[in-house]
């Protein structure tokens, strides 16, 4: 992991705090004052290492704690119906699959078999609805 001076991320969180809209070219030249080392970054690297750093760590200081993802209730029904949808769209998958596999099979000729590749595109709708994504 890429070390961090903690001088300077504390001139970066404080400037940010101040006037949280500076430009990033600014904020790279003050910094480079605070400390030398920051002058062998890039833009890019000082970017990632200093900036976004403090603007991650303050949202997820100003987030609410109850504001994450609320699981389902339930517990194991909820599980139980989750694997029967997974089972169900496994079983509509593997029928698409099996049909596209047998047209395959069946095709004799040349032209048949283009045909059947030709209407590929019926064969990946009807696995997206066995998905349950279109």
């Amino acid at each position: 992991m890429a070390k961090t001076d903690e001088k300077v991320m504390a001139f970066v969180r404080e400037t940010l705090d101040k006037s949280p809209r500076i430009k990033l070219e600014e904020l790279f030249e003050r910094a480079k004052e605070v400390s030398t080392g920051v002058a062998e970054l890039g833009k890019r690297e000082f970017n990632a290492r200093y900036p976004l750093q403090v603007k991650r760590r303050l949202a997820l200081a100003s987030r609410p704690k109850g504001s994450g993802k609320k699981r389902a209730a339930g517990g194991p029904r909820s599980r139980r119906a989750a694997a029967a949808k997974a089972e169900a769209s496994r079983i509509a998958v593997r029928e698409v699959l099996v049909r596209f596999a047998t047209d395959l099979a069946g095709a004799e000729e040349r032209k048949e078999l283009v045909k059947v590749l030709a209407n590929v595109d019926r064969y990946v709708d009807d696995v997206l609805k066995g998905v349950g994504t279109k």
